[in-house]
């Protein structure tokens, strides 16, 4: 049964006009999400995503109304993060963070992708930038010169992903395709 509920709210979330009523649920009541919640916290909620296209794949939502990844801070992309990593702390396997937007967004609230694999080896990916996930100046980069480093990816804010790499042993990397 709350298999089935979860499946329902995952299609009613992918209706765009109901984007800010999927961030106010994850914002004030993610209680009332009917699926199994696999962490949260104050700044972010985790979950088996209802409709896996990849192994271990899990979704983490900012508890907060957020459209796309533009109306995210510095501060949320790091507590999405830190949330990544201690989820997968007891794995060895390398993991993959994906950040979908524009027509890749199917629902209209900002949420990251976490899924065993390389995905950067995968599509051979090259360029990526390497950092400490707590450095919030990074992250202070990255929020306020987003649509600049899509332009310089040559990329638009009308269809992009964001890859975030960890592998065994490195600092993890962060691609645009």
């Amino acid at each position: 049964m709350k298999k089935r509920l979860g499946r329902l709210f995952f299609r009613i979330a992918r209706i765009r006009a109901m984007g800010t009523f999927v961030g106010f649920m994850f914002t004030c009541c993610p209680f009332l999400i009917p699926i199994k919640k696999i962490r949260q916290n104050k700044s972010a909620v985790s979950m088996k995503h209802p409709a896996a296209s990849y192994p271990a794949h899990v979704l983490i939502i900012p508890r907060k109304i957020a459209r796309t990844i533009f109306n995210l801070t510095p501060k949320d992309f790091m507590a999405i993060i830190e949330m990544t990593v201690e989820i997968r702390k007891e794995d060895d396997r390398d993991f993959s963070l994906i950040i979908n937007g524009g027509s890749r967004q199917d629902v209209m609230q900002a949420h990251f992708h976490l899924f065993t694999g390389n995905m950067a080896v995968e599509k051979a990916l090259e360029g990526g930038t390497t950092f400490c996930p707590t450095d919030a100046c990074f992250w202070e980069r990255i929020t306020s010169n987003l649509r600049e480093l899509l332009k310089e990816n040559n990329l638009t804010e009308a269809s992009f992903s964001l890859l975030i790499q960890f592998e065994k042993g490195f600092s993890p990397s962060l691609y645009f395709f």
